[in-house]
């Protein structure tokens, strides 16, 4: 009798093992699931309306005279928000570009107040790919992010996010300087006298001709 139990029992403790396993399996698939589920992102602003985790710039390439290449805006506002961690008192944002391609040391950041209404302090998109003190350096293409909320000196939230910077192409046009034509007068002598005195001295003025690049 002893023998037919053990041999009963033995497929009952495969199927718990299985269940087990299986239980365990769900969790772990759950926790990469909400590793991989971003609370944050980008609010940015484009002409009249608001794009999210979405940066888009406009190109123009000039030949002739003033060649170049000129992007349209030359930056672009934004706002970031964790819907798990909203604006409070005494905290702060720390946002690092860390997408291949950028400088390393260190990477494009940005630091903002995040303590009060319903996104953090504004800062600026820039395409670039080092670190600046004025915008927030972009590439071409998918963004990666990684960010840190504090309150105080203390993490309350860290994590990561992408953002995609697109840019229209807009075409190639001639450029041209620009010139104009001015007097410009000159003293043809000496206007002080030996012990510094001014002294009556005759000018001459002649045509000149200013030209730049729009």
């Amino acid at each position: 009798m002893k023998y037919a139990r053990f041999v009963t029992g033995r497929p009952q403790i495969k199927f718990l093992a299985l269940l087990v396993g299986t239980f365990f399996l769900m969790i772990a698939a759950f926790t990469v699931s909400a590793q991989q589920t971003s609370e944050a992102k980008f609010r940015v602003k484009n002409e009249n309306s608001f794009n999210i985790n979405l940066i888009q710039f406009k190109r123009i390439e000039y030949v002739g005279e003033c060649t170049g290449t000129v992007f349209s805006p030359d930056s672009q506002s934004a706002r970031f928000v964790s819907s798990k961690t909203p604006p409070g008192p005494n905290r702060r944002v720390m946002i690092k570009n860390v997408t291949d391609g950028m400088e390393t040391d260190p990477y494009p950041y940005t630091d903002r107040d995040y303590d009060k209404g319903e996104f953090s302090e504004d800062f600026r998109f820039k395409l670039g790919n080092s670190h600046k003190t004025k915008t927030f350096s972009v590439l071409e293409g998918e963004n990666k992010f990684t960010y840190e909320i504090k309150e105080n000196s203390q993490v309350i939230e860290q994590g990561t996010l992408t953002a995609e910077v697109s840019i229209q192409n807009l075409g190639i046009f001639p450029r041209q300087r620009i010139c104009n034509n001015k007097l410009e007068c000159r003293d043809t002598s000496d206007c002080r006298d030996s012990k510094g005195r001014n002294r009556s001295c005759r000018r001459e003025c002649f045509p000149v001709q200013e030209c730049r690049c729009p």
